[in-house]
């Protein structure tokens, strides 16, 4: 518990003063909560003595409003404190997570990671800022009372004092078994809380296949049994904590008659300890509600623990480093020097060397898998490389500022993603600080603005997550549109027109002219024929280049190039026949 709290503490940073303050309010307060027991001990005395006047009740009375008053200013700093400071607190820390998952290679989006991260997002930093410190500070409050009261038995009645000790005994062990049950099942209940968060980004995300193919049952049966999972999970959680929980119960019910047996015999001796009977019977309650309360939130502190777990896993994950601080490159050719580049223990790259000359365009061609992709990622830095370098204008990329390294490229890849916003924004997403002059003019130049204005709405127009109101070829021109924008003095080109019908792939050729003018081109090139007139053309087979040249120039050897533009040119004559059943 003392764990979590000083953790819950460590994440507050700046305002962890807040939270001792909090804290300290809720042990003020629950200080204030037992005040009544010793004012309930001086009324009983007096009304045992016969001895109680007016006076006695105007002092206990004043004294009782005070306490209670007292106990709701202690309260209402304690949650102010701890509740609200842990709502900023975390606000600061979704904050800070978003930062650092901008700068997280891309393989650990690819990982299974997705279903982690969005737990830790949506749920767990969620349960720490609205239980975690307010119940860990209602725990310490409770706990510090009952020890008050601990104190006064002692001084009191000592026999009924050694009894609540002795109860404890018993009590601490099934906490300590509790704890465990907590600690492992919290690991269950993550894990398939992870799985049901992945499960609905899945499902969600992969809709359109799965209709295309028919697979609506299958795929919703499997993230029914995500969560029934999930229910399983929490409801053996629960079933685990029922016999300890019941075993306190019995103890501290038991312990609670020997109490009340002790303090009655004690009556039967001297009546004068009738007032003792009253008052342990009040007592006898309180003083083990700190075990109970603690039992019964031992598995909110476990998952707290787990969340925390979580959470610092993921703020723990290795980013690309930006040590880099030159913020000035004067030449945008990039150099690729014995470059070698490894994912999940398998290397991608082989020791590659090539220039990309400024304002050139290098196509990379190979066959799928040989690392076409790889290259232009490492460019922007996605990944780092694991062996020699990537220059830029003559400078290793790393020795460069990240922030001013990304405004110095643009990306246009086939798998285009618009933001669930308006189109105008969707392509003044390339330059914030760009005119509507400016962004309808990109618009125009990327051959998207004649359908745009089609809309009633026009460049206002609410275009649905993903760009799911357009199609693939408007999608693609609204990307190009944002990189013209954007004009950044090197493109990487996924390139965009290997999917789309011969209208679109038109217009967009058009617009892919407008935006390589006078740039840095890295092109991955799916048509060979649209990258005949390339400055040079890199062939790649496993992560090697293996040739490298113009076209005119490949074509005279017979090498991949060339059979890869034989294949090409005779998949243009491809036809659909219908034949005969056996």
């Amino acid at each position: 518990m003392l764990n979590i709290l000083y953790r819950i503490i460590r994440l507050s940073g700046k305002r962890k003063k807040k939270i001792i303050m909090g804290m300290i309010a809720s042990v003020s307060e629950g200080i204030t909560t037992r005040i009544p027991f010793v004012l309930i001990l001086f009324a009983l005395t007096k009304i045992i003595d016969k001895s109680l006047t007016v006076n006695d009740i105007y002092l206990l009375s004043g004294l009782l409003a005070g306490d209670l008053i007292l106990g709701c200013i202690f309260n209402y700093f304690g949650r102010i404190n701890l509740s609200v400071t842990a709502y900023e607190a975390f606000g600061d820390e979704r904050l800070k997570l978003g930062n650092r998952i901008k700068r997280f290679a891309m393989g650990y989006f690819t990982d299974g990671n997705i279903g982690d991260l969005t737990a830790v997002v949506t749920s767990d930093i969620k349960y720490i800022e609205e239980f975690g410190a307010v119940k860990l500070g209602d725990l310490v409050s409770t706990l510090f009372g009952s020890g008050i009261i601990l104190i006064m038995l002692f001084f009191i009645n000592t026999p009924v004092a050694i009894v609540v000790l002795i109860t404890y005994v018993p009590c601490i062990f099934l906490f300590i078994k509790i704890q465990k049950i907590a600690k492992n099942c919290s690991k269950e209940s993550q894990e398939t809380q992870k799985n049901v968060a992945g499960g609905i980004v899945e499902y969600v995300k992969g809709m359109e296949v799965i209709k295309a193919f028919g697979l609506t049952g299958n795929r919703h049966k499997k993230i029914i049994n995500q969560f029934e999972d999930f229910k399983n999970a929490q409801i053996r959680y629960t079933d685990k904590f029922t016999v300890p929980l019941m075993y306190i119960e019995i103890i501290t019910g038991i312990a609670i008659g020997i109490i009340i047996y002790l303090s009655a015999n004690a009556v039967l001796t001297d009546y004068d300890y009738l007032i003792y009977l009253l008052l342990f019977t009040i007592i006898a309650f309180e003083i083990f509600k700190p075990i109970n309360s603690l039992s019964s939130v031992t598995a909110d502190i476990r998952l707290m623990e787990a969340a925390l777990n979580r959470y610092e896993k993921a703020m723990s994950t290795e980013k690309i480093r930006d040590e880099g601080t030159l913020l000035k490159i004067d030449s945008f050719d990039i150099k690729f020097y014995r470059v070698s580049f490894s994912y999940d223990k398998k290397e991608i790259l082989h020791n590659m060397s090539f220039i990309a000359k400024e304002k050139s365009l290098t196509a990379l061609v190979g066959k799928s898998g040989c690392g076409k992709t790889t290259i232009t990622s490492l460019i922007a830095r996605f990944w780092d490389v694991n062996k020699g370098e990537i220059r830029i204008g003559g400078k290793n990329i790393k020795e460069i500022s990240f922030p001013y390294l990304m405004e110095n490229i643009s990306m246009v890849f086939q798998n285009v993603y618009l933001f669930n916003d308006s189109i105008y924004n969707n392509i003044a997403f390339g330059n914030k600080n760009a005119t509507k002059a400016e962004v309808t003019k990109a618009a125009k130049k990327a051959r998207c603005y004649d359908f745009i204005m089609e809309y009633d709405e026009g460049f206002d127009t609410i275009i649905g997550e993903g760009g799911a109101s357009l199609s693939g070829g408007e999608k693609q021109r609204i990307s190009i549109a944002r990189a013209i924008l954007k004009d950044a003095p090197i493109v990487l080109l996924d390139e965009a027109t290997a999917s789309v019908d011969p209208d679109n792939e038109n217009l967009i050729q058009e617009a892919i002219s407008e935006l390589i003018a006078h740039k840095t081109i890295i092109v991955i090139a799916h048509k060979l024929s649209t990258i005949k007139n390339a400055d040079n053309i890199l062939v790649i087979e496993d992560g090697q280049i293996i040739d490298r040249g113009k076209h005119i120039d490949l074509m005279q050897k017979d090498g991949l190039y060339k059979t890869l533009w034989n294949k090409r040119e005779k998949s243009r004559t491809w036809k659909i026949e219908r034949r005969a059943k056996v």
